[in-house]
């Protein structure tokens, strides 16, 4: 298992999730944590669900880990991270076709929140990545990264 530091492409994620969690530990594969993170990751245990038991069940390999203390998908070879929650909405790095799919899908790299701030992902984490629209098609593009990055 690659700790996610050790991916180059991480750089950005790895920055914008410690900002939010400097004190949490950098990455925890999920077997070593509990069910908590459903509840205490400050994430919408909806989102948590979606990125581990759906997305995550269409990987190769089991991928559920935390970044930072944030719920994340990171491959197990090459350390990428290929999802992460935001909240109450999550996001996704993808590459091409998947990126241009989710984004003809309703994908979204710009959220408004409801404090009135918003975030801007492509800024925030990269070019590729998109906030997820729960789109049917998501395991899919999330399988085309996890190959694209192993």
């Amino acid at each position: 298992m690659t700790d996610p530091a050790r991916c180059g492409q991480n750089a950005k994620v790895l920055g914008y999730l410690r900002r939010a969690k400097p004190a949490a530990p950098s990455f925890v594969w999920h077997r070593e944590h509990s069910v908590k993170a459903y509840y205490e990751s400050g994430c919408h245990p909806d989102i948590v669900e979606r990125i581990w038991d759906q997305i995550g069940a269409a990987l190769p390999s089991d991928c559920r880990s935390l970044v930072y203390g944030t719920p994340a998908l990171v491959h197990p070879a090459s350390g990428a991270v290929l999802a992460i929650g935001m909240g109450t909405q999550y996001g996704l790095r993808l590459c091409e076709p998947g990126l241009s799919a989710a984004r003809a899908s309703g994908a979204k790299t710009t959220v408004t929140w409801t404090s009135g701030g918003s975030t801007d992902i492509g800024d925030e984490l990269g070019a590729d990545w998109v906030f997820g629209c729960f789109a049917p098609d998501e395991p899919t593009w999330c399988r085309q990264a996890y190959e694209a990055f192993g």
